[in-house]
Order: structure tokens, then C-alpha cells, then sequence
């Protein structure tokens, strides 16, 4: 899977290779009592028979915190991620959320009532934090298909995480991982899908490059 950003992306080299792509569809601009929308502006061409996945960035307001929003907007906010995710062209939505800790209990519900708002046929993936995936996680308790830790960006613990991650997925996130081009890294064992972030337009050398480097 590429992830594909707000930003002009061609991907139409993709043509005949074993690649789906998840692009931001939106990021959600969540503040005490508001919701601000900002849909994708930037253009995104693609191949004929690419799945696509839709991503969907929610931001906390400077001062804001998922953990104080109630019942009832939370279901608002899960009817609009299942509004977003209404498309024809759309196979899956995922949504890339950097909940703090105080915030993962309201995730987990936002989560429970967006599963249940979609679709069956359409999987629920959320992006996640290396950290979250231990076990007894609360990642355990949301409803979704898959798990996505992100491997890059990691701070200091870097090193750390990579270093657990080198040895297989642990519990809760097995099956799928993030990787960046400019801080690549060998895959881990155990890993079944595959997302490659880019902090620059993607181009066919640059994903001859990626492909070259999960060879072993």
C-alpha cells in the first residue's frame, strides 16, 4: 500500500503491479464544540483497477480532547467519517489519530460506532503509535481490522521500538506495519500488507527504490 498525501500525486506507473493505495481524503480539524472539514484539494491520478483506501487525518484543537466530547458527538463525528467513507471508488477507510492516552476510551467508542455505521463489507484500519502495541493494549478493544503502527517519526524510543519490531509484530498489531523512505529500515518478519509513506512525491524510481529494499 502507498500512502498518498495532500499533495499532487501521479501514481498511474502503478499500472499492473500488486499495489493499492491509501490516499487522505480529508483531515477532520476537531475543537471543543466544532468539526472543521478540510477535503483533499491536491489531485491524485491512478491506474484503472487500483483499490483505494480512504484515509481520514482527525487533529486536535490546541486545548481540545477527544476525551471530553459526549455521546452525542461522538456518533456525530462517526456518521461524518461514514459519510466521508460513502464513496464508490472506496474500499476501506482508515483513520490516522494520535490519540493520547487520555483520549484512547473515546476513541475505542468512536471507533464501536463507526464500524458499526459502515458498511460490513468495508474494513475499519486505524494508523497506530509503535507504543500502543503491547499486550493488553487497549488497541484490543477496538473494532478494527487492522492496526497500523507507524515505524518512522518515532522520537528518541526509535531505536527501541525498531529493535522489538525487528523480532516480529507484537500483539495487538499483527499483519501490517508503516515504513518511510527516508528512514527505511528492513521489514519485519510476520508482515503482510505493507504501507510506504513518502515525504515526497511518489515517483517509479522512488518506488523501484522502496521494492529494491524490502528484498532480503
Amino acid at each position: 500500500m502507498l500512502w498518498a498525501w495532500e499533495r499532487p500525486e501521479d501514481l498511474r506507473f502503478l499500472a499492473g503491479k500488486p499495489v493499492d493505495v491509501a490516499f487522505l481524503l480529508a483531515t477532520l480539524e476537531l475543537t471543543g464544540t466544532d468539526v472543521f472539514e478540510h477535503p483533499r484539494r491536491q489531485p491524485l491520478r491512478l491506474p484503472p483497477g487500483v483499490s483505494l483506501e480512504a484515509t481520514v487525518r482527525l487533529e486536535m484543537h490546541r486545548g481540545a480532547s477527544l476525551a471530553d466530547f459526549t455521546p452525542e458527538r461522538l456518533r456525530a463525528l462517526a456518521e461524518r467519517l461514514a459519510t466521508l467513507a460513502h464513496r464508490p471508488d472506496v474500499t476501506a477507510l482508515q483513520l490516522d489519530f494520535d490519540a493520547r492516552e487520555s483520549e484512547q476510551d473515546a476513541y475505542v467508542a468512536l471507533l464501536q460506532e463507526t464500524r458499526r455505521l459502515l458498511p460490513p463489507t468495508v474494513p475499519l484500519s486505524i494508523t497506530g503509535l509503535a507504543s500502543w502495541c503491547v499486550s493488553g493494549s487497549w488497541l484490543e478493544l477496538a473494532p478494527v481490522s487492522e492496526v497500523v503502527p507507524q515505524l518512522f517519526r518515532m522520537g528518541p524510543e526509535a531505536s527501541t521500538f525498531r529493535a522489538r519490531f525487528a523480532q516480529g509484530l507484537p500483539s495487538p498489531c499483527k499483519g501490517s506495519v508503516g515504513l518511510a523512505l527516508d528512514e527505511w529500515q528492513p521489514v519485519p518478519p510476520g508482515v503482510s500488507t505493507l504501507y510506504l509513506f513518502s515525504p515526497r512525491p511518489w515517483t517509479p524510481d522512488a518506488f523501484a527504490r522502496a521494492v529494491a529494499g524490502m528484498k532480503p
